[in-house]
């Protein structure tokens, strides 16, 4: 009975099955958390990408405005609406008309999009203000400048305009709101420049 006892205590038939099970759970839970991890990593690269889309699409409504901006100048009392729709060259849709003769303390982070000078692509951003989309607040002020130097037409976009014998412009701060998708949004702010005597002609 003795010698009986001590055979069934030393068989070790079978032990390898259950190190392999061991080893393959340990594996499994391994390759979980990998998973997990890897899981994680994908959601935080698709924030970055939305983030960083939206603060370059900020930036790129500040070259919107500056544009804009321009335009509306060369229109003397403010882009011409003959539909009432608000909407201009079918790109913008624009709440004030005249919103280059904004005073320069109306400039702000827009509120939303009825609270912007204009946004961008038309829509109604009201009743669904978590779609992408673009709002500008502009204001600006004048200032008279020295002679004896070349000054900015528009911007920076590098057209030089003489002034040798002294002028005046319009200094305008511009906010750039862009609410992008997943709640995300940028502001870019700037300040731009335009010589009064520059304007084009009016095409709005």
């Amino acid at each position: 009975m003795k010698r009986q006892l001590l055979n069934v205590l030393s068989n070790q038939h079978g032990s390898v099955i259950n190190v392999a099970l061991l080893i393959l759970i340990l594996i499994f839970l391994i390759g979980i958390g990998l998973s997990r991890m890897s899981t994680t990593d994908i959601k935080i690269a698709n924030n970055i990408k939305r983030d960083m889309t939206t603060f370059y699409e900020a930036d790129a409504g500040l070259d919107a405005a500056g544009e804009m901006i321009e335009q509306n100048i060369a229109c003397i009392t403010g882009f011409n609406d003959p539909d009432s729709d608000g909407i201009i060259s079918g790109n913008f849709n624009v709440n004030i008309m005249d919103f280059s003769q904004n005073f320069r303390d109306a400039a702000h982070i827009p509120l939303d999009s009825d609270d912007a000078d204009f946004y961008y692509p038309p829509g109604d951003y009201i009743t669904d203000p978590t779609a992408p989309h673009t709002n500008i607040k502009v204001g600006g002020t004048s200032r008279f400048s020295k002679g004896s130097a070349i000054q900015m037409a528009a911007g920076y976009e590098g057209l030089g305009k003489g002034a040798a014998s002294g002028g005046a412009s319009v200094i305008f701060d511009v906010y750039a709101q862009r609410i992008g998708g997943n709640n995300n949004s940028a502001v870019h702010f700037m300040q731009w420049v335009h010589i009064l005597g520059s304007s084009g002609d009016c095409n709005f």
